[in-house]
């Protein structure tokens, strides 16, 4: 599973000090700064989209109450992980056959292994929430300024 997750750990005082109001609102603030990222994400990435099934695996929890507010953004779809993460070069061998098989333009290629050359990470939710940071810090600090006294 690949995770970026953020706290407002710089609230936190103020937070168990604060309103309910302020609280309500921290809450919105980072159901907002997660949707931001994952829609980032979704949007600006680097590899080529088959089915969009890897931008539809990018999904988002926010959690807690009081002085632990969290949010997340992730994905659990094994493809998309090793979409962001990268894979190093390696063999394919059959599992259950004596040889592979596929198509190349419109003939069967068959091979007792294949070599591939892995594929090329692209951290797109890190890049993500790095392009949204700023958006997020003055999101909170806004909250904090405005309500926090």
């Amino acid at each position: 599973m690949v995770r970026a997750s953020f706290q407002a750990e710089g609230v936190s005082r103020k937070l168990k000090d604060g309103s309910q109001k302020m609280q309500r609102e921290l809450r919105v603030a980072m159901k907002i700064s997660v949707r931001d990222v994952q829609e980032e994400a979704r949007s600006t990435h680097d590899f080529t989209s088959q089915s969009g099934a890897a931008e539809g695996s990018i999904h988002v929890r926010t959690t807690g109450s009081g002085s632990k507010v969290q949010g997340k953004v992730f994905t659990v779809l094994p493809y998309a992980v090793c979409l962001h993460e990268g894979t190093k070069a390696h063999t394919i061998l059959p599992k259950k056959k004596k040889v592979l098989r596929w198509s190349d333009d419109g003939q069967f290629v068959f091979s007792k292994r294949s070599q591939v050359s892995g594929i090329k990470k692209d951290p797109f939710i890190y890049n993500a929430l790095e392009k949204e940071r700023p958006a997020i810090v003055s999101r909170f600090k806004k909250i904090t300024d405005t309500l926090g006294g």
